[in-house]
């Protein structure tokens, strides 16, 4: 039998530079606490080194033994403690293994190799082998004193007759009955983009004309203000009563001097962008609204909105969706509610659940 010690070493034991640097580093905290205590005392006039030498003084015996003292207690203290080890025995050679035999009767064996040259669904389908049906001797219990035990009518059973029931199939289920696939969730409307064939060049032209409308337009408004303006710009492009492109709607009668459709395009100021993040804002607001991302549901298809602080004569024969910051938004009486109107985005979609 050979014996093989086998070391466990921990992979978390600090080494032994690790434990001088820790010592060490101790060393000089516990200083430092020592020296800044000393310091405190001195202020607060207690002459603590003076005590301090005045009790070396009168324990100048004890002191001197100190260092005897220390280096016991160092030899006494094991610098590592023994890793631990486990031994494990190996057996040489064979050693056999006792195995207990098996049981099985001769005739089970020579019935089952009998049948190995005959088809083995024919041998499922006969009876049962000899085997199986051994009978296994049963000790009943005896029935403990005044038990009696309840007995059958040794009569057989009769049990009425069974009528199958068999169901027309030509009979049709009721569709209440029928679980129904869930609707498909549809697909989504054309963009303002697509709807106004917009692409390439015409494409980015319609985004900067747009972006100049809500920015000089609405660039201290909230941001669902904002998105309204834009929708109002598409939505008049839409309507059939203003030009079918977005640039023409924004700078219609701009050569009119406060006389145009909005008055960015035609008060005379200087057009220069001087607020980047609100530049950035209202041309991202323009790619997403163009896209069909963005459409506020109060505004609809409004075509004309105020600011609150003026009142035009117009606001008569109109009807008021929506207020967002400073404007209101209008659609004219006379052309209905635009129902026909596209719609895109979300609402669009929820717009086609409804019906």
């Amino acid at each position: 039998m050979l014996t093989r010690s086998i070391d466990i070493v921990d992979p978390f034991e600090l080494t032994i530079e690790e434990k001088i640097y820790r010592g060490a580093k101790r060393l000089c905290i516990a200083s430092a606490i020592g020296a800044v205590m000393l310091s405190v005392l001195d202020l607060a006039d207690i002459r603590s080194v003076e005590s301090a030498t005045d009790l070396i003084q009168a324990n100048r015996a004890r002191f001197a033994d100190l260092p005897n003292i220390i280096r016991t207690g160092i030899q006494s203290i094991a610098i590592a403690a023994p890793s631990p080890s486990a031994s494990a025995m190996i057996p040489r050679g064979d050693i056999p293994i006792p195995r207990q035999a098996a049981r099985v009767d001769d005739s089970l064996i020579a019935e089952l190799s009998a049948v190995r040259n005959r088809d083995a669904v024919e041998f499922a389908m006969q009876s049962p082998p000899s085997w199986k049906n051994a009978e296994l001797p049963i000790a009943a219990a005896p029935a403990p004193a005044g038990m009696v035990f309840a007995s059958a009518d040794p009569a057989p059973l009769q049990l009425p007759p069974i009528t199958p029931v068999s169901l027309p199939m030509s009979a049709a289920i009721p569709l209440d009955m029928v679980p129904l696939p869930q609707p498909a969730p549809g697909v989504p409307p054309p963009s303002p983009a697509e709807l106004l064939h917009l692409e390439g060049k015409d494409y980015a032209k319609a985004e900067r004309c747009l972006a100049n409308a809500i920015y000089f337009e609405a660039r201290s408004e909230p941001v669902s203000g904002q998105i309204a303006v834009a929708q109002v710009v598409v939505n008049r492009a839409f309507s059939g009563f203003y030009p079918n492109d977005v640039c023409s709607v924004v700078y219609q009668n701009a050569h009119r001097h406060l006389a145009c459709q909005f008055t960015f395009a035609c008060d005379g100021k200087s057009k220069a962008i001087t607020e980047r993040g609100a530049w950035a804002r209202a041309n991202r607001i323009a790619n997403q609204t163009l896209e069909g991302k963005l459409y506020v549901t109060a505004v609809g298809t409004s075509t004309h909105y105020h600011a609150i602080y003026v009142h035009p004569n117009w606001v008569r024969e109109m009807h008021k969706n929506a207020r967002y910051g400073i404007h209101n938004f209008y659609r004219p009486i006379a052309w209905g509610n635009g129902a026909e109107e596209p719609v895109w985005g979300a609402a669009a979609l929820a717009l086609n659940k409804k019906k």
